[in-house]
C-alpha cells in the first residue's frame, strides 16, 4: 500500500512533468533560430500587447514596427512575437494568415 506521503509525491512530479510538456508544445512550432528556450510567446491585449496593423505592417504597443515583408505567418489565428529578453530586439514576429 502506498503511503499518503509517497502519494503525494508521485502526484507532485505528475503535475510538474504535465507542465513541463504544455511549456514545450507552447514553444514547439516556433523555429529553432527564433526562439531561445523561452523567447517567444503569443502577444496578448489582456496584457497590453496590442498590435495594430498599418499600411506599412504592424505597429506594436509600444511604438515598434515591424513591416509586412518581416512578418511571418503564424499557424494560429494570434500574433507572436520572440524577443531578445535583454535587448528587446524582435528576432521573429508572426501575424495571423489573412492579416493583409
Amino acid at each position: 500500500m502506498v503511503s499518503r506521503r509517497t502519494h503525494r509525491r508521485i502526484s507532485a512530479v505528475a503535475a510538474a512533468a504535465i507542465l513541463a510538456g504544455s511549456q514545450a508544445l507552447a514553444h514547439s512550432w516556433y523555429p529553432a533560430w527564433c526562439c531561445s528556450d523561452h523567447d517567444c510567446r503569443e502577444l496578448g491585449g489582456v496584457r497590453g500587447e496590442t498590435v495594430t496593423e498599418t499600411e506599412d505592417g504592424y505597429r506594436l504597443w509600444d511604438g515598434r514596427l515591424i513591416r509586412r515583408e518581416n512578418a511571418k505567418p503564424s499557424p494560429d489565428r494570434h500574433f507572436h512575437m520572440c524577443e531578445e529578453p535583454t535587448t528587446r530586439a524582435i528576432v521573429c514576429f508572426f501575424a495571423p494568415q489573412g492579416q493583409s
